[in-house]
């Protein structure tokens, strides 16, 4: 299987897990008619040497709005996907960013993502100076870090895992 460790410029670490990459691949716009998808990404900052895990990600919901190049997350229903993670977690749980997809081999964020990201980034949610930012292309999807360093907001590409390196 492909590579599901990444390097964060802060000599941090962010893993994925192996069900995460499989369900946002799920959703992979490989169809005219596939609409753009995405979803909230929900985690752990472990302990010890404080890198990343992101353990879960919610999916569309009911009242998320999805078109063939857009797609705007109902904030509401996320949040109780989260709630309902924090609870069952005992409150040991974060969320860690956003994922959706593009309809493109290869993804690339629009302006829209990155005014979005950053928007994120200002809000500190949980407190949070870092999250991560994944867009899903039909061949391989690409994780970006967003931090906010000396009150400046800093997004890095982190790397890509191809699609074809899954195993089903």
């Amino acid at each position: 299987m492909s590579k599901t460790i990444f390097y964060l410029p802060n000599d941090k670490k962010l893993k994925i897990s192996f069900e995460v990459i499989e369900l946002m691949f799920s959703y992979a716009q490989d169809s005219f008619a596939a609409l753009e998808s995405g979803g909230i990404l929900i985690g752990r900052i472990l302990e010890s040497t404080s890198d990343y895990v992101i353990d879960v990600a919610s999916t569309p919901m009911l009242k998320d709005i999805q078109a063939r190049s857009s797609f705007k997350r109902d904030a509401e229903d996320h949040q109780e996907f989260f709630d309902k993670h924090w609870v069952l977690q005992e409150g040991r749980c974060f969320y860690l960013g956003e994922w959706h997809t593009h309809p493109e081999k290869v993804p690339r964020p629009s302006q829209i993502d990155v005014r979005g990201w950053k928007e994120l980034l200002n809000a500190e949610i949980q407190d949070q100076m870092t999250l991560f930012f994944i867009i899903v292309g039909t061949q391989q999807l690409i994780v970006w870090h967003g931090c906010i360093v000396n009150c400046r907001i800093r997004i890095t590409r982190l790397g890509h895992i191809r699609r074809n390196e899954i195993i089903y």
